[in-house]
């Protein structure tokens, strides 16, 4: 049986090797804020679903990934 801690190590591994670095904040953004996702320079693009063990979105319209790279000279 996977443990919890195990699929959180799976998670990490793969956003890590997926180009994923420092991270100085971190924003979740709900409904009409999505279009500051497409601000952030140099992104890496990860589908949710792509990601092991992460929660899909289930809300029409939501783009349903994370996305990293630099905002206003920070890594987010």
């Amino acid at each position: 049986m996977t443990t919890l801690h195990e699929k959180l190590q799976e998670t990490t591994a793969f956003i890590q090797e997926s180009g994923v670095g420092e991270v100085e904040f971190g924003l979740i953004l709900g409904s009409g804020l999505g279009e500051l996702a497409d601000e952030i320079e140099n992104p890496i693009v990860l589908p949710y679903n792509d990601i092991p063990h992460f929660p899909v979105s289930t809300v029409v319209g939501h783009a349903g990934q994370l996305v990293y790279g630099t905002l206003a000279g920070k890594k987010s």
